[in-house]
């Protein structure tokens, strides 16, 4: 607040867990605005739907209780706008979406109140930000935000402050240090007979260790309250110009620290079964850090996993008669193996996989071929079911939808979009990484199913996959001892970057990604039958929609 109010500086940025209070410091300045230091003022939300609920649920009620804003306040309710506030004194209030660029012109403003930035398009801060040029020094800009993705607007505007984190002394070697997830620790024991987490007992197990002289600190109110008494904030970049004032604060410093660790184990669960979304949650929400787990280097030391191509495996899982998956050693219709195949235009590549239960699985034969026949050669040999073989319909569509039609087999169409909407009977309408059933009728009474699948989603379910090799982590994804340099090689044909202001996935220079796609439909195919994904992880019983499997 006093950043705020101070007139040397001109760009205050908070970036900070959700719930904490960082957007109170943008009401209650506004308060203060409005009846101390009036100026035309534009307090921004992502959309105008945002601002609008804003307005109404909050900033109105606010002035409604703030007497010297009272005062200066439409006392008829039925006069007030949501969107244009005018104040007695002269002053001008917009509350209005970011994200709709009509907003971000023609208005010159002396304050500006940017909220939740990470959700803004690229480029709309900037644009904001031009608002202030007119009033020069006197020109403010608030920007307020949990944590985004790597080098995004609010990042990168927050890297121009002088970077001030919130610290605390601890009390027994005085040393002056930040909150950091890196020491809360749970009791490693903290689990039941069949080795899942006891939550409660993670709970009641969690500390937090100081960095410098180990002493730890148990999870309480009280102890936070302690430590967030001998707090200050610490410059962290001290060569920052001296009007750019920015503040960093996490969860720790007033959350139950059991509490964080429960939602970052059962957000590593999800994880381990394919879906990051939780745990990039986690980092951004409540660490209010960037989302950085994809700027590394993608190169894999892939372990053989002590078997041959082709070889039987106790663990895979099996298909009853209901079409239910079920455990190894139980009477099966058939194994739970998928075959996957990306279509050239004069040869195919294909990838068999087996799958157990828990979401691992064994890469048990590869191969380049040059016909469909030869695929149904290869479908007979490993006695897959015709609906666990899944075509890429990307290249010569029209033929794929025949020979789909002609076997059983499924079609599968990769997609830009991030998610589809599905309807379930007697809930709301869910979100997935993989479209409803769609039905192609060729005449001739025949027709075949195709399914679209989130290219970002689901190759990025695939890159966690195979990041574990360890069975003590969760599920393994194995190749055997005789895998071929060619397979390892088109593994790393993709990686994933930015692009105007998006995430994608894209082809190295003129690498073969064949297998790559391969190994991507079939963890499509295994998300679509919940072996994967945020819904195998979820202990709860999961509606399927209407016409699906």
């Amino acid at each position: 607040m006093e950043a705020l109010m101070d007139p040397k500086i001109r760009i205050v940025s908070i970036i900070a867990a959700i719930q904490s209070g960082k957007t109170s410091v943008g009401e209650f300045g506004l308060c203060h605005i409005i009846a101390n230091n009036p100026g035309p003022t534009l307090w921004l939300d992502q959309t105008d739907d945002d601002a609008k609920d804003q307005s109404e649920s909050r900033l109105q009620k606010l002035f409604d209780e703030c007497q010297p804003v009272r005062a200066l306040y439409h006392a008829n309710r039925h006069k007030r706008r949501n969107t244009t506030i005018q104040f007695a004194n002269g002053m001008t209030l917009w509350v209005l979406g970011a994200n709709n660029k009509t907003n971000l012109q023609r208005r010159s403003i002396r304050w500006l109140v940017c909220d939740e930035t990470w959700r803004y398009k690229t480029g709309h801060m900037a644009e904001a930000e031009a608002r202030v040029t007119a009033f020069g020094w006197l020109g403010k800009c608030l920007f307020m935000s949990q944590g985004g993705e790597d080098d995004d607007d609010t990042h990168r505007k927050h890297e121009t402050t002088d970077m001030r984190v919130w610290t605390f002394a601890c009390p027994h070697c005085h040393q002056r240090q930040p909150f950091k997830w890196e020491q809360v620790e749970w009791s490693k024991d903290a689990r039941d007979e069949s080795g899942e987490w006891d939550f409660q007992r993670v709970r009641d197990t969690t500390i937090m260790r100081c960095a410098s002289c180990n002493h730890y600190f148990e999870d309480s109110d009280r102890t936070r309250r302690e430590l967030n008494a001998t707090g200050c904030y610490v410059i962290t970049n001290k060569n920052a110009p001296k009007e750019n004032t920015g503040f960093h604060w996490n969860a720790l410093c007033a959350m139950s620290w059991g509490r964080l660790a429960e939602l970052y184990l059962r957000a590593k669960a999800a994880a381990r079964r394919g879906d990051v979304s939780l745990i990039q949650q986690f980092y951004q929400k409540r660490l209010a850090l960037a989302w950085r787990e994809y700027l590394e280097d993608y190169k894999l030391e892939i372990v053989p996993g002590g078997y041959l191509k082709g070889e039987k495996w106790d663990g895979e899982a099996g298909v009853d008669a209901h079409g239910r998956i079920i455990p190894p050693g139980e009477p099966s219709v058939c194994p739970l193996r998928i075959l996957t195949v990306d279509c050239q235009m004069d040869h195919l590549f294909l990838v068999v996989r087996a799958w157990a239960i828990d979401g691992s699985s064994r890469l048990i034969w590869d191969e380049r071929v040059l016909t469909f026949t030869d695929v149904q050669t290869v479908q007979e040999r490993f006695g897959i079911h015709p609906n666990l073989v899944f075509i890429d319909a990307g290249h010569a569509t029209y033929d794929v939808y025949r020979e789909c039609a002609a076997h059983g087999w499924t079609a599968l169409m990769g997609d830009k979009r991030a998610t589809f909407t599905h309807k379930v009977k007697g809930r709301k309408s869910i979100e997935r990484f993989y479209s409803p059933r769609r039905k192609v009728v060729l005449g001739r009474g025949q027709s075949c199913s195709v399914f679209y699948w989130s290219n970002l989603n689901i190759k990025d379910t695939l890159a966690h996959l195979r990041r574990n090799q360890d069975s003590e982590n969760g599920p393994v994804w194995e190749v055997p001892d005789d895998i071929d340099e060619d397979y390892l090689a088109q593994m790393e044909s993709e990686h994933r970057i930015k692009k105007g202001g998006k995430w994608l996935w894209e082809q190295i220079g003129s690498r073969f990604n064949h297998l790559f796609d391969c190994e991507a439909m079939q963890v499509a195919a295994a998300t679509m039958l919940k072996i994967v994904g945020r819904e195998a992880a979820n202990p709860d019983p999961v509606d399927t929609p209407d016409g699906e499997p």
